[in-house]
């Protein structure tokens, strides 16, 4: 599903590094929220590509891989020295490192950064201090308290990502994003986060955990719609020296949907969905349960209940994804 969403705009990526105006070098391109990085090689490899047609094949490209301290850099820099499809294949001066910290936190000098690149990140809120009743996803809670919070909290966010993204941007640098997004109605992850909380929520009545445990249980992650991402830019032509290029919602065709109606595979199907939400959840999941649970026991436990809720009424997933471009005043 990530690349999916990753697929779906690198046409934007492409573009903005073929117009980010720019010098002879040499260039920095930050991928902010990088994770393990095997996701991170095609949008690389496609602006490397496009720096080194307009500006020559050995002009020196850095490339700053940004998450949090806790993130596995150790895969990331195994992957860019022996996966098949890193970016650094057949690649002369470029210059791959990292960062560990929040991207809500300075990360570089002023106008150090030439591109940015974020995939599939800034759905997190910077605290996980809000705690629903009634979800497992924080900003799919229907209690009225919660939702103010959440709507507060990512407002904040985001006008703080953009005013130090602007900080480190140089005039006429660009910024591709895309994560994850809703409709005024809708979200796209009624089924799958709705299917996890069922499963957290028959393991409380099972007696795995208290109610209170189970409030703790709560992702922080909150879905922005459009115009909520468009707000700090509708006061004047731009927010903190950014222009709002490109802003547009994609909904995401479900490749594993694809793959059971040709199969008819509903345990498989369900065994790829598992797999994704664990991938991105199962962490954050484990460190909101008490060391006593045997947190391991415990995710193994909630997720085997949530697969087993898929094979029974297998459903197509179709998330929404904002698609956004941003540019400093030159």
């Amino acid at each position: 599903m990530q690349a999916t969403g990753i697929s779906a705009l690198l046409s934007l990526w492409e573009t903005a590094c073929r117009t980010v105006a720019a010098g002879e070098g040499p260039f920095t391109i930050v991928d902010y929220g990088s994770s393990q990085g095997r996701n991170s090689m095609p949008p690389m490899r496609v602006a490397i590509k496009a720096l080194r047609l307009r500006s020559g094949p050995s002009v020196p490209i850095e490339v700053v891989h940004t998450d949090l301290p806790t993130n596995d850099f150790s895969a990331l820099f195994e992957a860019l020295s022996s996966s098949p499809d890193s970016y650094m294949n057949e690649a002369s001066d470029v210059f791959p490192s990292a960062i560990g910290r929040s991207y809500f936190e300075p990360l570089f000098p002023p106008q150090r950064v030439d591109l940015g690149w974020s995939t599939w990140s800034l759905q997190w809120m910077s605290t996980g201090m809000i705690e629903a009743p009634d979800h497992i996803l924080a900003g799919m809670s229907a209690t009225p308290a919660v939702v103010s919070a959440v709507k507060r909290q990512q407002a904040k966010d985001w006008e703080r990502f953009l005013v130090l993204r602007s900080r480190e941007m140089r005039p006429g640098g660009k910024l591709v994003a895309g994560f994850t997004a809703r409709t005024a109605d809708i979200t796209g992850w009624e089924w799958l986060l709705g299917e996890l909380w069922s499963a957290l929520c028959d393991m409380r009545t099972d007696g795995w955990l208290s109610q209170r445990e189970q409030t703790r249980i709560t992702i922080p992650i909150a879905i922005r719609t459009l115009d909520e991402i468009r707000k700090p830019f509708l006061e004047g032509e731009d927010f903190a020296d950014l222009e709002l290029e490109h802003l547009d919602l994609v909904r995401l065709a479900d490749p594993c949907w694809e793959q059971f109606e040709r199969n008819g595979d509903a345990l498989a199907f369900a065994k790829r969905h598992t797999a994704m939400m664990q991938a991105w959840c199962e962490p954050t999941i484990a460190s909101l349960i008490e060391p006593s649970r045997n947190p391991a026991a415990f995710v193994a436990e909630l997720f085997n209940r949530f697969e087993r809720r898929l094979v029974e009424g297998p459903r197509p997933h179709e998330p929404y994804m904002a698609a956004v471009v941003l540019s400093k005043r030159a």
